[in-house]
């Protein structure tokens, strides 16, 4: 509450000096000013993430954001990392939409992003929205939006950097600019290793990224892109027991040696051109390819053979490998009115396909096929298989129009439709096929009120949905632990209701941002049932979001954001319970002091308060919380001509906390288990020490 009495204390000041009107892109999909957004956004710049002692992406929203960060092999670098900005709990990489360049980097399936896909060293700034943005992106973004923002090169030069740090963690990124009059090319590589804190917990990114740009005329540019990236990472598995409980560094027996890894590789080409002084065409196609193998060894051994719930037997692959491909489409126009409104239309189409085997050990296809018969194993499947294919198509709308001199209208609309096709072939139920169509609508309006030349108001009305991801559709058959069908899931709607202030002037900057939404159909994995589904409960969402930022004339900077949140069944036989993962409050404060021309020190703190563990509705009553925890970084800059130096120490305090936890049947030993607690600790204190040279 001090982020929110500051920032209403500094909405009050009287000196207001020339204001620069910042220019934004994701709230429109076209070049805006900052200030006449439907919305308020959130931006963090390439200088910001440079004064800090980030290391990642999701550490940058963290530390600089505010925003809820978990995982379960986050590591050093956090390369497994859920962001959730609305609220969602489990479903938040569903509900919460990351970009790269407008480009979407959520997956089809509901596998993790691939955050070292990016480089750290491109990125010119990242713009948040706090709320729905389903007109202008679609399907997934209900409860928040991130768009990362690269570099343009506009110079000759460059960087390289290099650090190390504990847990033998290595991180090296590269970044050279060429630019000619007319033409310019920028490539981006890094790298980040880690061996762990936990066994088995090691983890490797690997990227590169060559973007080339050619200017036609004063209004018109075409560009082509080309990139690859590589992640992996050991799976750990969660501790039993509570927060602060077990054997926090060892792996869970039936996690030992297991990976997961994917590569992407990336096409993207696009351009921009001016048909008129009023009206412009911006166009984008990009195709993306991943594949991805996941080993588990445990499930080849006999110890996973064994009774499972009074019936059948328990045994899982020892190894899937998923190969999927993307192809996406969306030109889009914008025209200018004399009045200083304007209308964006667009049109976005994309096929998705993806491919899954599963395959079984020498042991565990003996025992499928000594299992075979009613009630049983399907004969003669040893290995299992699924895919599914995706065809979406929307248009859309939106506009802005002034209604006086200092009030803006809003409106936007979207019509999407989705087709898909699935077909899968498991041990448990032979072959299952599914095929349909839905479609779903978003629409949004609002009131842009601007209170002088440094503040405005604005209230909003949103409608977003999400369609189900291409694993949703499959669940788990709980006696003999194999893939089955789900069911078809419909889309899920969200209706949110948003009112908010913002003021930029004489180096400050803050945002207020009060929401509630209501969310109908609901898809959600329900571990009783071991399926997805769609609640029969509205689920209800509460939010305050205050940012403020200041900078004084000596270069000090101070940065506080509180983000005070709740979600909770609406009605129904779980009415008033709030769900799992959400913690009511998250405060960060961050400080960056000048010591010298040269050098500079920066602490940054973020408190979580608690939150329920990931637990079944019907199984929530009674059951312990996670505990709060406070998070402390620091670090110290020097510049010494082209060289940098940086030493930064992470978690400070050497708290012992865990933002990702559980309660359900947990597996032990011998094909056996029970329910109970489970839990991803956080690593522990850690230094690093890093150089960045400027050519």
């Amino acid at each position: 509450m001090a982020c929110v009495a500051v920032l209403f204390s500094f909405a009050n000041a009287h000196a207001q000096t020339e204001v620069l009107r910042e220019t934004v892109v994701t709230a429109s999909r076209f070049e805006q000013y900052r200030d006449e957004a439907s919305t308020a956004v959130q931006v963090i710049t390439q200088q910001d993430i440079a004064n800090s002692g980030v290391s990642s992406l999701p550490d940058a929203l963290r530390i600089l954001a505010g925003i809820n960060v978990r995982g379960n092999a986050t590591g050093q670098f956090d390369l497994n990392s859920v962001v959730d900005m609305g609220g969602f709990g489990m479903t938040a990489t569903q509900n919460t939409m990351v970009l790269l360049d407008g480009r979407k980097l959520n997956p089809i399936d509901s596998s993790d992003i691939m955050w070292g896909a990016v480089e750290m060293s491109s990125i010119e700034r990242i713009e948040i929205i706090n709320g729905g943005a389903g007109v202008q992106y679609g399907s997934g973004a209900t409860g928040g939006l991130i768009n990362i923002i690269t570099r343009q090169a506009n110079t000759n030069g460059g960087t390289a950097q290099i650090s190390a740090g504990s847990f033998g963690s290595v991180q090296f990124h590269v970044q050279a600019d060429q630019r000619w009059d007319d033409k310019s090319v920028m490539l981006n590589g890094g790298l980040l290793k880690s061996d762990g804190w936990r066994a088995n917990s090691q983890s490797l990114a690997k990227n590169i990224l060559l973007r080339g740009k050619q200017v036609l005329d004063a209004h018109s540019h075409v560009f082509a892109e080309i990139g690859a990236s590589e992640q992996s990472n050991g799976l750990t598995g969660g501790v039993v027991g509570k927060v602060g409980e077990g054997d926090q560094r060892a792996t869970k027996f039936n996690n030992v040696d297991s990976n997961i890894s994917s590569t992407t590789q990336t096409i993207r080409l696009g351009g921009f051109t001016a048909l008129s002084d009023l009206s412009s065409l911006d166009v984008d196609l990009s195709v993306n390819k991943k594949t991805s193998d996941f080993k588990q060894p445990y499930f080849d051994t006999p110890d996973s053979f064994g009774v499972f719930m009074g019936a059948g037997f328990l045994t899982g692959p020892g190894r899937s490998d998923l190969d999927g491909q993307t192809i996406s489409f969306n030109p889009k126009w914008k025209t200018m009115f004399s009045n200083g409104g304007h209308l964006v239309l667009g049109w976005e189409v994309s096929k998705a396909e993806q491919s899954g085997s599963s395959y079984f050990g020498p042991a565990a296809q003996q025992l499928i096929l000594a299992n075979q018969g009613p009630g049983k194993f399907v004969e003669n499947i040893v290995t299992d298989q699924q895919s599914v294919t995706l065809n979406n198509s929307a248009i859309y709308a939106t506009s802005q129009m002034p209604v006086n001199e200092t009030i803006n209208a809003h409106l936007g609309w979207r019509s999407e439709v989705q087709k898909y096709a699935s077909t899968d072939i498991n041990k448990a139920s032979g072959t299952q096929t599914s095929a349909g169509q839905y479609s779903a609508n978003a629409y949004e309006a609002g009131l842009n009120f601007k209170a002088g030349l440094a503040s405005r108001y604005f209230a909003r009305i949103n409608h977003s949905f999400r369609f189900a991801n291409t694993d949703e559709y499959w669940g788990l058959d709980p006696v003999l632990y194999s893939r089955v069908f789900s069911g078809e899931l419909r889309p899920q709607f969200t209706q949110a209701y948003e009112v908010g202030y913002e003021r930029s002037a004489d180096g400050h900057h803050g945002s207020l941002i009060a929401s509630q939404s209501s969310t109908q159909d609901e898809i959600r994995y329900n571990p009783s049932y071991y399926r997805n589904s769609n609640l029969s409960d509205d689920v209800l969402r509460r939010s305050l979001v205050g940012t403020y930022a200041y900078t004084t004339p000596s270069g000090s900077k101070i940065s506080l954001t509180a983000r005070l949140q709740q979600a909770e069944f609406a009605n129904g036989l779980y009415k008033g319970q709030a769900l799992g993962l959400v913690p009511a409050t998250i405060y960060t404060a961050s400080l960056i002091q000048p010591l010298d021309a040269f050098s500079k020190l920066g602490l940054s703190v973020m408190r979580v308060s608690e939150q329920n563990y990931d637990i079944a509705p019907d199984k929530m009553d009674g059951k312990d919380k996670m505990p709060a925890f406070t998070r402390a970084d620091l670090f110290w800059t020097h510049q010494h001509d082209k060289l940098e130096y940086k030493v930064a120490i992470k978690n400070l305090l050497n708290a012992v906390s865990s933002n990702y936890g559980g309660f359900a049947f947990v597996q032990s030993p011998g094909a056996t288990g029970s329910s109970t607690y489970y839990y991803f600790p956080s690593d522990p204190r850690s230094f690093h020490l890093g150089v960045t040279y400027r050519f």
